[in-house]
């Protein structure tokens, strides 16, 4: 993720909003695929850590791939949480390869197994941590995550990996729209920690509608005060 969010930056100059970006997911069988048309991945599956050719950025076909330093970040910041065999298989992880994201959403329902908060605050603690990657974007306020969001999703994933939407609806109040196959629960925690690592504070993420409850897509309604 963070050799690609470099790339982000330079290929679109710096600061890109988008308040309202879609960007249509592509072909994945039918077998795979939800009512709501997103690919879908098996609860649990065993690891399979093979680097898969990277596709451009704007291709969303095929299975979605996750980066290697996402795998990286999860070893770093929760080993506590992870069987000796994850740890082992994470320990061969090219952070700048592509994987499977079938293997981030094993780990992830193996956290959640654990505790239903734990693939929140894995989330947090990881997006948390990467203020220097938002900031070398040209990122500078939770305003900025937010709208930035659905276009920088579609560059640091890979594949049939669904689309995000925000919308400001007033100021310091949001509202996104996640259409995305992922464990929700860590995105939920993502988006609280990226806007606490630009000092927003009394940061209420409110999930109004879920995938999980057959909805077409996650709504998060979210406010915070500045610092």
């Amino acid at each position: 993720m963070r050799l690609n969010l470099l790339r982000y930056r330079s290929r679109h100059g710096g600061r890109l909003y988008c308040p309202s970006a879609t960007f249509v997911s592509g072909y994945a069988p039918d077998a795979y695929r939800l009512e709501v048309n997103v690919y879908r991945f098996e609860p649990t599956a065993p690891l399979d850590l093979t680097p898969q050719p990277e596709p451009a950025a704007d291709d969303r076909s095929g299975p979605p791939l996750s980066q290697g330093y996402i795998f990286t970040l999860i070893a770093t910041v929760a080993p506590e949480y992870c069987d000796p065999a994850t740890l082992d298989a994470l320990a061969t992880i090219d952070g700048d390869a592509w994987y499977h994201g079938q293997n981030l959403e094993t780990i992830l329902n193996r956290f959640e197994a654990q505790d239903e908060s734990l693939p929140a605050e894995v989330g947090k603690n990881i997006y948390y941590s990467m203020q220097s990657q938002f900031r070398a974007m040209g990122l500078a306020s939770p305003h900025d995550v937010v709208l930035t969001l659905p276009s920088m999703w579609q560059f640091v994933t890979r594949g049939d990996s669904g689309t995000w939407r925000s919308t400001m609806v007033g100021p310091n109040h949001a509202r996104l729209e996640l259409e995305q196959p992922y464990n929700c629960r860590f995105e939920h925690g993502a988006l609280h920690g990226a806007l606490e690592a630009f000092d927003a504070v009394d940061v209420q993420i409110d999930h109004v509608q879920c995938m999980r409850d057959g909805a077409p897509c996650c709504v998060l309604d979210v406010r915070w005060q500045a610092a």
